[in-house]
């Protein structure tokens, strides 16, 4: 090196500082960027199959969610009755019309023969194996069946009324193909993977050229890329998703080369920089070497002073007129607008920062928003389902009532004059033993004997007052019905609110009898306006609950009281009680303490709002081992709003 002249070997110095500047900001600029990169390529797969598994699982609960709602119809409860078919596959036809269901909708009976359905030439055909479930609702993965053609996926439901057996099943199956059509790939491929099966297992993945069966394990993430059809991809999993017992995920797969364009568009315009910057650079440093060797060494100081301190006011020392001070005043002004660059830089980076804060507090607060308008739609119909849930008792009870109050009413006429009949025929046999003579009143006697007179008009006397008795039961049961269906719900009447409870409990007589002690308090004997209906369904929740809070024997205390300008209605149990945890949500909708199926969670949080239509409130007090108390309180006379 000492045999070059101070000028080359300044030329070569610099540009090796140029050259490893240059390099090492571009090694540090690619390694930043590549890893943001490379994390924004993880999480844009891990979206997409996100999302896409949020597509399938939408698609898969929109169908459950009706086919629960559907099998709660008056027409699928009527499946006990043979009769009815042409009508439940006419309500078949317009729930897939009305729907518009990629599938189709069967209806089979109990012994599993086919009675309904949407798909045409197929009735009185067995329930496939596949679709015999003991569970009452099950979701089926892609399987086939004689009578569909292509493979399917079925949700299959109990038809179960109340306190009945299984009546039959209902079942609506989606098409594999539509499946299929969603996982299709554009510039992502999908696969699909049954995750209840384990974390190892097979998977279809659906690419440009068909089908294809891939293995899946736990250590997914951590396979750097996977080959199909000589193609390399990077891959990311959704997390499980679960539609009843049946929980899949979705793996997305993108090209590795499609998913690094960004890594290769930055390596060219590195090195497109690098080249515009350190061409002229080196060109610069080799003429100013061979020029001002002295100025320089001051600026090669200054330089160092520069990169050592950081510190962008460090100006070079000028002096004279020449190209030397020239290149001093200009390094002095680059130092500056350098710093102005580099304070801009700042505000703008701190700015950016704060924007992405404000962004992201504003995408969590309408996250926020959009997960309270969908838990109050989903609260808004489920209400809903359960309004024409009661609509549709109080008619068919209300039309149970009319019917048997026709006949009954008829025995309960006819048994006063059936009691002055018979009397008549008691005084008509006295009067013949009085006008007979003594050899035709022995005969009579003698015939009175051998068919023991006696008993049986005594016991035709208990038999007329127990046919009273039941006559006035039924009478009792049949207005209990009535008060209690009340088909005017929608209409504020004047009522009174024990006639309310008596019809409750009296619809409620069965759970509780030999059982549970009612004691009544009624104080209040006002008449109320309100929406009669909908108040004896709060009663028929609270009651209900209380019934069945009661484990063994027990009690219930009943009062009515007016306070002020308002009713109070309490109703107390002896049962188990709850905790405060549990008492604070028992008001939420689907917030049950039941097992799977024997509750919705909705009763209460019906009930709640219901008071809240009369103005009202309603609480609860309760504790472990001690009971629970419900107190309802309405004005006597509703406010109407203007």
């Amino acid at each position: 090196m000492s045999h070059f002249s101070l000028s080359a070997r300044l030329t070569l110095f610099f540009s090796f500082i140029v050259l490893l500047v240059t390099t090492t900001l571009s090694a540090v600029v690619f390694y930043q960027f590549g890893e943001k990169i490379n994390q924004q390529i993880e999480r844009n797969l891990t979206g997409i199959a996100d999302h896409k598994a949020a597509e399938i699982s939408n698609a898969l609960l929109f169908e459950r969610t009706n086919l629960l709602s559907w099998r709660a119809s008056s027409v699928m409860l009527d499946v006990v009755v043979d009769d009815l078919d042409k009508r439940i596959t006419t309500e078949l036809l317009s729930l897939k019309q009305y729907y518009q269901l990629q599938g189709d909708l069967y209806v089979f009976n109990a012994a599993g023969v086919l009675i309904a359905s949407t798909q045409q030439n197929i009735l009185k055909t067995p329930l496939p194996a596949a679709w015999q479930t003991q569970q009452d609702y099950s979701l089926i993965f892609k399987h086939e069946v004689p009578f569909i053609k292509g493979s399917v996926i079925a949700h299959v439901t109990a038809l179960k009324p109340p306190q009945l057996k299984t009546q039959g099943y209902l079942v609506m199956t989606h098409p594999w193909d539509d499946i299929s059509r969603l996982l299709a790939p554009n510039e992502s491929s999908f696969a699909l993977h049954k995750a209840h099966e384990g974390n190892q297992g097979s998977a279809d993945l659906f690419t440009a050229n068909g089908i294809k069966t891939i293995e899946i394990n736990d250590k997914f993430s951590q396979h750097p890329s996977w080959v199909f059809d000589d193609v390399s991809y990077l891959g990311s999993i959704s997390k499980p998703v679960s539609v009843g017992d049946f929980s899949f995920q979705i793996a997305a797969f993108m090209p590795e080369k499609l998913a690094h364009q960004p890594l290769l568009e930055l390596t060219k315009n590195l090195l497109l920089a690098a080249a515009l910057v350190g061409i002229p650079m080196l060109a610069l440093v080799g003429l100013l070497s061979r020029l001002l060797v002295t100025p320089i060494k001051k600026l090669t100081a200054t330089i160092r002073t520069i990169e050592d301190s950081n510190d962008l006011s460090i100006k070079v020392p000028v002096s004279g007129h020449d190209e030397v001070a020239d290149l001093g005043d200009a390094f002095n002004r680059m130092t500056t607008r350098l710093g102005e660059i580099f304070y801009k830089y700042s505000v703008v980076e701190t700015e950016l920062e704060n924007l992405n804060l404000s962004l992201e507090r504003q995408v969590v607060d309408r996250t926020a928003q959009l997960q309270d308008t969908l838990l109050k739609l989903q609260s808004a119909q489920a209400k809903l389902v359960q309004s024409e849930k009661m609509a549709s008792l109080g008619q068919l009870v209300a039309g149970i009532a009319h019917e048997i109050n026709n006949p009954i009413g008829a025995i309960y006429a006819n048994m006063p004059p059936l009691e002055e009949y018979v009397d008549e025929i008691k005084s008509t046999v006295e009067f013949a033993q009085s006008c007979l003579d003594e050899t035709g009143a022995q005969k009579l006697e003698a015939h009175l004997a051998q068919i023991d007179y006696t008993f049986v008009t005594e016991d035709l006397d208990k038999l007329l007052g127990s046919q009273k008795q039941a006559a006035e039961r039924i009478r009792n049961i049949v207005l209990a019905l009535r008060n209690f269906s009340r088909l005017d719900q929608g209409e504020i009447k004047t009522v009174r609110l024990e006639e309310g409870l008596d019809s409750t409990l009296q619809m409620l007589h069965h759970h509780y009898k030999d059982r549970i002690n009612v004691e009544k308090d009624y104080a209040l004997n006002a008449i109320v306006e309100c929406y009669a209906g909908e108040l004896n369904q709060v009663f028929m929740n609270i009651l209900a609950n209380a019934i069945q809070a009661i484990p063994g024997k027990g009690s219930i205390f009943i009062t009515t009281a007016q306070v002020n300008d308002q009713a109070l209605v309490t109703i107390a149990d002896t049962g188990t009680g709850m905790t405060d945890e549990v008492r604070k949500k028992i008001f939420d909708p689907f917030f049950t303490t039941k097992e799977v199926g024997e509750g919705t969670g909705l009763g209460l949080s019906i009930s709640y709002g219901i008071i809240e239509k009369h103005q009202g409130t309603l609480t609860v007090e309760s504790e472990p081992g001690r009971g629970t108390r419900f107190i309802i309180a309405i004005p006597l006379r509703l406010i109407k709003d203007v």
